[in-house]
């Protein structure tokens, strides 16, 4: 798959009490994503406080994240977060222009490699 066109940030704010069954919902989603076309990532980090997540995902064209919204599986987290959220969620989409891949300055030694 190419690179990506689109990447969307989003912060969820879960309530602490609940975070094991926001996390559940969460990689249901994520498992649901991962094989879509157009998704070239699906993320569900873990922030540093309870209840807290960050979704990075990155999508190859806005027309492949608006057939995302329009999955089961997205449909069945739209019905299940609402209440496992202290508040809404904070959600960025980042349109990417070009995508340069960094080259490892400190290659191993291909005699250390085994």
């Amino acid at each position: 798959m190419g690179d990506p066109d689109l990447i969307l940030v989003a912060e969820l704010h879960g309530r602490a009490a609940l975070e094991a069954e926001l996390r559940a919902v969460l990689s249901d989603l994520a498992a649901g994503a991962d094989g879509e076309s157009g998704c070239t990532s699906f993320r569900v980090l873990s922030a540093a406080d309870p209840g807290e997540f960050v979704l990075l995902a990155s999508w190859t064209s806005e027309e492949a994240l608006r057939a995302h919204y329009a999955t089961a599986h997205y449909r069945r987290y739209r019905e299940q977060v609402g209440p496992l959220l202290a508040r809404p969620s904070d959600v960025v989409v980042h349109h990417i222009r070009a995508t340069i891949h960094a080259l490892d300055p400190n290659l191993p030694d291909p005699g250390k490699l085994g």
